[in-house]
């Protein structure tokens, strides 16, 4: 990444994500909006960086708009499985809900 790059991920895009993820983007488990943000952040990176590679013009927003996409259907910077039991989007999309053990099972 350029140091072009990483000042406009720096300076403009991580300040969009910052604003608008606690608003925006359903938590799972045990996940905080500073968490999701600095894995925004990665995604967001990463984007910029392929972008750049090809060479392609984009805008700030398009970026965080697009990052803020991909975290609120539940990617995640290490991965986006949906056949994961623990896996985010597997939550999101309602096929799973993790119980804590110390909950009191139920009894008939």
């Amino acid at each position: 990444m350029s140091p072009q790059a990483g000042w406009i991920l720096q300076k403009e895009v991580v300040l969009r994500l910052r604003s608008a993820i606690p608003r925006t983007v359903n938590r799972v488990g045990v996940e905080d909006a500073a968490e999701l943000v600095h894995d925004a952040t990665a995604i967001a990176a990463k984007m910029l960086h392929n972008v750049e590679v090809a060479g392609e013009q984009v805008t700030p927003g398009n970026i965080a708009y697009y990052t803020i996409q991909h975290v609120k259907s539940g990617r995640r910077s290490t991965g986006s499985s949906v056949v994961d039991v623990m896996g985010s989007g597997t939550q999101l999309n309602g096929n799973t809900r993790l119980s804590s053990m110390d909950e009191p099972a139920a009894v008939d």
